[in-house]
C-alpha cells in the first residue's frame, strides 16, 4: 500500500476519534503497521502538518459547526472535546479562527490578483500569452488572438503547440526542447511564420509566489 494511502487512512481514522482524545503516535503507528518516524515524515509530506495538529484542526472544525448548529457554550464544547481546562480550549479555538481568517484573506487576495492578471493580459495592447509548464494557455491577449486569427477558439487550457498557427524551425526547436523537459531553459528569442509573415517573439519564464517556475510568457514583438 502506498505511503500516501497510509497517511490518508491515518487522517481518516483521526476524524473518527475527535471526541475521544488524541491517540498516542505510537498507537497510530502500530495500528497502521508503520514506524513512528515514517508515520511522522509521510504525514507531514502529505498534509504539511503533524498528526497532532491535524487532529486539533479537525476538533476545532467540529466545534465551529457544532456551536453554530446547537449554540452550546465554550465550556460545554471544551468538555465534549476532552479539554481538562476550558481556557486551553478557548486558546485553541481562537487560534483556529484567527488562522482561518488569515487564510481566507490570503485566498481572497490571490483570487483578486488572478482576476486582475486576467484583465491585464487579456487587454494588453501587444500580442502576449501566459502558458503553464506544459505549454497550455492560461491567459492570452486579444491582440495575440487577432494576430493568430484564433477568434473562434476558446484557447484557455489548450496546448500552445496544438493551437498556434505559426511555423518554422524555431517553433520546431521550442517544441523539441519542451518535450525533452527543458522548460527552464526556454528563455530566448524565436522567429515564427504565419502565412509567410514573420513574427519575432520572445519567451520568458514566470514564477509563482514561492519562487517556483510556473511556466512561460510569450511576447510577439514584431508582426
Amino acid at each position: 500500500m502506498g505511503t500516501n494511502n497510509k497517511s490518508v487512512q491515518i487522517a481518516e481514522y483521526l476524524g473518527t476519534v475527535i471526541l475521544s482524545g488524541f491517540p498516542a503516535v505510537e498507537n497510530l503507528a502500530g495500528l497502521h503497521h508503520i514506524s513512528v518516524s515514517k508515520l511522522m515524515r509521510d504525514f507531514k509530506s502529505t498534509f504539511q502538518t503533524s498528526p497532532y495538529l491535524y487532529f486539533r484542526r479537525l476538533q476545532m472544525e467540529f466545534a465551529e459547526e457544532h456551536i453554530r448548529s446547537t449554540g452550546c457554550s465554550k465550556k460545554q464544547m471544551a468538555f465534549m472535546l476532552g479539554f481538562s481546562n476550558p481556557a486551553n480550549y478557548t486558546l485553541c479555538y481562537n487560534r483556529y479562527l484567527r488562522n482561518k481568517g488569515e487564510k481566507n484573506s490570503h485566498e481572497k487576495e490571490n483570487e483578486d490578483l488572478t482576476e486582475r492578471n486576467h484583465i491585464l493580459i487579456s487587454q494588453f495592447p501587444l500580442p502576449v500569452a501566459m502558458l503553464d509548464k506544459n505549454m497550455n494557455y492560461l491567459l492570452i491577449s486579444k491582440q495575440l488572438i487577432s494576430v493568430c486569427n484564433l477568434t473562434d477558439v476558446d484557447l484557455i487550457g489548450k496546448n500552445f503547440f496544438d493551437f498556434f498557427p505559426g511555423k518554422g524551425k524555431d517553433l520546431d526547436l521550442l517544441k523539441r526542447r519542451v518535450l525533452q523537459g527543458e522548460i527552464a531553459t526556454l528563455a530566448g528569442d524565436y522567429d515564427f511564420y504565419i502565412d509567410g509573415t514573420l513574427l519575432k517573439s520572445t519567451v520568458n519564464p514566470w514564477y509563482d509566489d514561492v519562487g517556483e517556475l510556473g511556466g512561460m510568457i510569450l511576447f510577439v514583438t514584431t508582426y
